[in-house]
């Protein structure tokens, strides 16, 4: 895929993120494509960010705004599963990175005058779907079974995000 191809199709992701998200998705998005970039341009980078945009369908569907958790939390997971595979410092990278669009949605959230309580119970629930997102990701390099690395991703991607959605009910 050539390089104009992925960033017209990033351009596009962040416009839905804006049109119909408004600025936090946006901002979240942005900062997502932007550290994903870190890692290099990689159509399965790409390929697993897009779905995201399913809990913005939702959302609009139902005026539910408090979808904004899941779907940050899929981005924030996105990142933290692609980045770097070495087994050095670098490693890191990725799980700062997903750590770093969990501040940004914190930032938002205080913003948006959300209470104290709220706040804690975020970055806690947050803070726990990151960490089991590491594990799943070591494990998953060390595991028996061999499926390819995005597919394993993206169910890690998918169900941290699920976790986010029913995280909702506390």
């Amino acid at each position: 895929m050539s390089t104009t191809v992925f960033i017209a199709v990033e351009l596009l992701f962040l416009a839905v993120a804006h049109s119909f998200g408004g600025p936090p998705w946006a901002v979240i998005g942005a900062l997502a494509v932007v550290l994903l970039a870190f890692r290099g341009i990689r159509i399965e980078s790409l390929a697993l960010m897009v779905p995201s945009l399913v809990w913005l369908g939702i959302s609009r569907a139902t005026g539910n705004r408090e979808l904004f958790f899941p779907y940050t939390m899929y981005l924030a997971s996105c990142v933290a599963m692609r980045g770097s595979d070495r087994a050095d410092l670098a490693a890191w990278l990725g799980p700062l990175g997903g750590a770093v669009v969990v501040a940004a949605f914190m930032v938002i959230r205080i913003l948006q005058q959300a209470t104290v309580r709220v706040l804690v119970v975020e970055l806690v629930v947050a803070a726990a779907i990151l960490a089991v997102v590491v594990v799943a990701r070591a494990l998953g390099r060390r595991s028996v079974i061999h499926v390819a690395p995005v597919v394993w991703h993206a169910v890690i991607i998918v169900a941290a995000s699920l976790l986010a959605y029913a995280s909702l009910a506390i």
